[in-house]
């Protein structure tokens, strides 16, 4: 396993340099946005994407001790991201005044390399809208220290509602150093919304995570994908990560018990989808892109360039 992973890495690295063109359908893969499941142990989750084909994945969760564990233990391959906690019963890191001092010390310590993902929503929430927490003093805190320490924020927020759009385009302006990532592409967000905002804003990135299922019946989240029924992207989504190809993230976000077992059908569908681009768009889209956003983590992806 420690020679197939090295082998792998070394693969990683000269593709990434520039030094080999690998084979279409060898292009690797790094998932950013995924979580750590409560079904099965954080050794056999990342197992799982091992066996899918994955060269990587991001690891968000607010249980650090559990994070960390997972990713000492897969130092190279995980790359650990510290999430909040959204419900008073999970365990973990909440989000409250003294949050971006633990981020600022665990990302000292490098044992993170990202913030968030970071949802707009709780139960209990204490925010009576999307927009109050985009913009909460303590979040603020947080985009303050990414600014200053170039740690991109994952920001889990649905794009429905100007007010919405506003706090999220008014932040990304405040905090220009500050590299945000919308998690499932700004959920709702249409293409020339988000091409839109890319356009004003050089630090905005989204990763697409769940915009990528394919679209069959059983889909709880059908309305999100942005594949057509023959597994192409739609024109208009394809135009705007041609457009922006340095700003967006292949992701899957493995969360409910019911994603892992889908892993490869997730990786296949990306593949298929974006077969069509020009070499270079896949090959930051599917990898270069997060390793160019984690690459001053000690902690980050050894196929890093």
């Amino acid at each position: 396993m420690r020679l197939a992973a090295r082998a792998l890495s070394a693969a990683v690295l000269l593709v990434a340099s520039g030094a080999i063109a690998a084979p279409r359908d060898q292009v690797p893969y790094i998932d950013a946005h995924s979580h750590l499941l409560t079904v099965i142990s954080p050794d056999e989750e990342i197992a799982l994407f091992r066996k899918a084909g994955l060269a990587g994945v991001v690891i968000m969760y607010p249980d650090i001790e559990a994070l960390e564990g997972g990713a000492t233990r897969n130092r190279g391959y995980v790359i650990p991201s510290a999430s909040v906690a959204r419900t008073a019963q999970a365990a973990g890191l909440r989000l409250g005044p003294d949050t971006a001092t633990v981020l600022g010390r665990l990302q000292g310590q490098g044992a993170i390399c990202g913030f968030g993902e970071l949802p707009t929503r709780f139960a209990p929430n204490p925010y009576p809208s999307d927009a109050a927490s985009i913009t909460a003093p303590e979040r603020r805190a947080i985009y303050a220290l990414a600014a200053a320490r170039g740690v991109p924020v994952s920001a889990h927020v649905s794009l429905e509602t100007p007010e919405t759009i506003a706090a999220v385009e008014a932040m990304a302006a405040a905090y220009p150093a500050m590299p945000l990532i919308l998690a499932h592409a700004g959920w709702g967000a249409d293409a020339d919304l988000i091409g839109r905002l890319m356009a004003a804003h050089p630090n905005l990135y989204a990763d697409l995570s769940i915009r990528l299922d394919p679209t069959r019946a059983d889909n709880p989240n059908l309305a999100l994908s942005i594949l057509t029924p023959d597994g192409a992207l739609e024109p208009e989504w394809r135009a705007v990560i041609e457009r922006f190809p340095g700003r967006f993230l292949f992701a899957m976000d493995i969360t409910e018990s019911q994603r892992h077992g889908r892993m490869s059908e997730l990786l296949a569908a990306a593949r298929t989808a974006f077969a069509p681009l020009a070499p270079e768009v896949e090959a930051a889209v599917a990898h270069g892109n997060i390793q160019r956003l984690m690459r001053g983590c000690p902690a980050g992806p050894s196929t890093r360039p």
